[in-house]
């Protein structure tokens, strides 16, 4: 299938401008309009080989470092097999690696300088010189860092003045990158012969282990490559003359070829016949490969269904384009018939399509129900050959001239599509036309088409990651139409929603989440390494520790008024509390807040409340949570400051902060755009939690509830941290405490990791460092605190979740 079918005023545009040149090829003449090609390109493919010797090369120093025995391991192996070579073989890969740094160099640049490629033996150059100053840069980096491990790792030796790197072995492969001679014979014989003869010495010399080595080769590959990518590379792309000619030796000679348009993957031309006849002419680049492919890679990676091809392969996209166009020629279905692929060089390949005259439905003044019931038909066709479009847009629906539906840009279809992928297109395109008229219109022709069974088939599908990029960027400006779609299949159909299909292996947020959960764990485990845990315990004062246990359990009792305060109706009190402790436990699987949020919304749920005012009491919870907490750090803030003797005297810096804090924020609310930003984002908010703050405060009671737990709840958690500091005989005022609770919770609360693990913990022992307590005694206290307050509470709360869950009340 065509990709599209522009019209001619798109050769406007101002990269595609260049002189309409007559060329006469006896016996015909034919008028091009050409784009204008750059002279160097800068290869996408370039940059994703770029990233990947990056990744290469900190796997290999990760695994140097954290696998040192492994590491050792196969040095030794390498040099015990390299000892048994003869001597020979060992001269000869001598004379070899020692006249090749030399020599191949100077050969390549020799060629370059016949072929007339003196920038690009510049570049190369250039690059030669960046290799070997990024590695000797590196080199002394890890000597200056001076840690054993890595050195044994990297030079078999704990000396600060190993060569940890080979700064010419990576030179010269930066240098042979940008020359490119692994694409040519026979230089891409010597370039394995000679660098395989620099590692085999490098590695009997005994001055450098096998993770230098690959260090140094990886480093170098990357500083080519991205030489290569910054200053570019002579293209390759055919002129309009050499895409006239492929057109003619095809059997279709033109007498003109107008640029359209410039794509991610080439361009497009439209040409006339001789006979009059015009088709739309795609030229495929080798230059571009790549675009797209850390897209392609990220999607294939994230979605369990992407049978979409990538964009990363020249001739694997022009094999699967027209793959698709001709079985969906073979299915009779309204596609553009492709006339011919052909090869315009060993660079650039081109397909032609017949031209389809019409209006695309992105552009139509109305879009009838004949047009709708056209475009259903059109996608029955191909999917009862088992044919998927997956990019049923707007721009890919044209209503032609007679009247008749076609469908273009189907490139990134597939042949022998299953159940799911055609659910997928049926969403698609029922989404389209939604968007395009109405729900009410886009549900009904389908029905008439495709039956109330078919188009119903399609609802677990109707999802924001399902489609496809650009109906995903349209459909977030209009968030309600998909929920209006699955409303009305369901009323067809009745439990047609009951099916649930998860297109996702993971979220982004579950990626980051991983990620930093990790990091935050390796943190934790580095702490828990340096403390003695059972000595922890012994040394602890079980006093105090008796005191922490107690404001723990009044931190539920907080809680669970912090809720009820704000909920008009009554709540019973015990189940309150279990619902907090159960949140214990949800939080050990999600951030801070988010989990005991849920746990607190689907309570009131249950309880009767209705899910608006169930979510409306939680947020006017949590804003009055909010506006508390601030209170209470700018209190226990100047608190302390105040001296022993109890008289208010703030240190003259934080009244200095406070002061310019207030001026700055009068300052950014003079500014009206300001204001309609924080009119923005905070009157979406006011609008949900500001009734139901008006009926709480309605019963003065149930505010000084919700109050009362507010501050129940922060002043117990800074008890229990207090209790834990003098559980190991620490010294610090209840204030400093409590500035470092509230400053440590509400980085805590930004931190994505379940409980806030890591963040949390790091938070609290640098303010309690920073207070003047010892670092042993703030990390001992820290972590006392975190057992109390967050790992021992895991265990009731998984009960506790299970038994409301039982109870139906969750």
């Amino acid at each position: 299938m065509s990709p599209e079918a522009p019209t001619p005023s798109s050769a406007a545009d101002e990269d595609l401008q260049a002189p309409v040149l007559p060329v006469t090829s006896e016996p015909h003449t034919a008028v091009i309009e050409d784009p204008r090609i750059p002279r160097r390109v800068r290869r996408p493919l370039d940059l994703a080989r770029f990233v990947l010797a990056v990744a290469i090369t900190a796997g290999i120093i990760l695994l140097a470092y954290f696998a040192t025995d492994t590491a050792a391991g196969l040095d030794s192996d390498l040099e015990t097999g390299a000892s048994l070579l003869p001597s020979l073989v060992v001269l000869v890969l001598n004379i070899i690696g020692g006249l090749g740094t030399l020599g191949l160099p100077i050969a390549v640049a020799v060629a370059m300088v016949l072929r007339r490629r003196m920038r690009q033996l510049f570049d190369a150059l250039v690059a030669l010189f960046l290799g070997i100053v990024v590695l000797t840069a590196v080199s002394w980096g890890i000597s200056a860092l001076d840690v054993p491990a890595l050195l044994v790792a990297l030079a078999g030796s704990t000396s600060a003045s190993a060569a940890t790197t080979t700064p010419i072995l990576g030179g010269l492969v930066a240098f042979l990158t940008v020359a490119r001679t692994m694409g040519r014979r026979p230089w891409n014989v010597l370039t394995v012969v000679v660098i395989g003869s620099l590692i085999i010495v490098s590695l009997l010399s005994g001055g450098i282990t096998f993770a230098g080595v690959g260090i140094s080769l990886t480093t170098g590959w990357a500083v080519g490559l991205m030489t290569r990518y910054a200053a570019g590379t002579p293209t390759t792309r055919p002129s309009g003359l050499e895409v006239a000619a492929a057109l003619d030796r095809g059997g279709f000679p033109i007498t003109v070829l107008q640029a359209l348009e410039s794509t991610s993957r080439g361009r497009r031309y439209l040409a006339t016949s001789r006979a009059g006849g015009q088709f739309l002419v795609t030229v495929l680049d080798r230059d571009l490969e790549g675009a797209g492919l850390a897209n392609a890679i990220w999607t294939s990676l994230r979605l369990r269904d992407d049978s979409r091809t990538g964009a990363f392969n020249m001739r694997r996209s022009l094999d699967h384009s027209a793959l698709v166009s001709y079985a969906a020629q073979a299915a009779g279905a309204p596609v553009p018939r492709l006339l011919l692929s052909s090869e315009v060089g060993p660079d650039s390949v081109l397909m032609a399509h017949e031209y389809i005259l019409g209006t695309r439905f992105s552009e139509l003044e109305e879009v009838t129900d004949e047009d709708l019931v056209g475009a259903w038909r059109a996608l029955r066709t191909l999917h009862e050959s088992q044919i998927t479009h997956r990019s049923l847009s707007p721009e890919h629906l044209i209503r032609a001239e007679d009247g008749s539906v076609w469908l273009i840009g189907g490139e990134t279809g597939a042949i022998a599509a299953g159940d799911l992928a055609q659910r997928i297109d049926t969403a698609e395109l029922l989404t389209t036309l939604a968007l395009l008229t109405d729900v009410t219109r886009a549900v009904a022709t389908g029905r008439t088409v495709l039956g109330a069974e078919g188009l119903a088939h399609c609802l677990p599908a109707l999802q924001p990651v399902a489609l496809s990029p650009a109906t995903r960027r349209t459909i977030r400006k209009h968030k309600d139409v998909l929920v209006a779609l699955r409303d009305a299949l369901a009323e067809i159909r009745p439990g047609a929603d009951d099916e649930q299909i998860n297109f996702e292996r993971f979220r982004p947020r579950t990626l980051i989440m991983i990620i930093v959960g990790t990091i935050a764990g390796y943190v934790l485990i580095s702490q828990l390494a340096q403390v003695d845990l059972v000595g922890l315990l012994r040394t602890a004062d079980w006093a105090w520790m008796a005191a922490a246990f107690a404001f723990a359990i009044i931190t539920y009792f907080g809680a669970a008024w912090s809720l009820s305060g704000f909920v008009p109706e009554r709540l019973p009190l015990h189940r309150t509390i279990m619902a907090q402790i159960a949140g214990d436990f949800a939080t050990l699987v999600s951030p801070p807040t988010l989990g005991a949020i849920a746990i607190n919304v689907r309570f009131l749920q249950k309880a009767g409340l209705h899910p608006a005012l169930a979510g409306a009491s939680v947020g006017v919870s949590q804003v009055m949570a909010f506006v508390f907490h601030i209170l209470l750090l700018l209190g226990f803030g100047i608190a302390a400051g105040t001296q022993t003797d109890l008289t208010f005297d703030p240190p003259r810096i934080a009244v200095v902060i406070v002061v310019a804090v207030l001026i700055l924020i009068l300052a950014l609310l003079a500014v009206p755009a300001v204001r309609r930003l924080i009119a923005k984002r905070v009157g979406p908010l006011l609008k949900e939690v500001g009734p139901r703050l008006v009926t709480v405060a309605q019963r003065p009671l149930k505010l000084l509830e919700g109050i009362g737990g507010i501050l129940l709840l922060n002043l117990a958690y800074i008890g229990v941290l207090y209790s834990c500091v003098l559980a190991f005989d620490g010294s610090m005022s209840i204030a400093v405490v409590g500035v470092v609770y509230l400053a440590g919770a509400t980085i805590g609360q930004a931190a994505p990791t379940p409980g806030g693990l890591g963040a949390v913990e790091a938070a609290l022992a640098a303010g309690l460092t920073a207070g003047g307590l010892d670092a042993g005694l703030a990390v001992s206290a820290v972590l006392l605190y975190r057992l109390i307050t967050f790992w021992i509470p895991t265990i009731p709360g998984y009960w506790a979740f299970n038994w409301l869950t039982k109870k139906g009340a969750l």
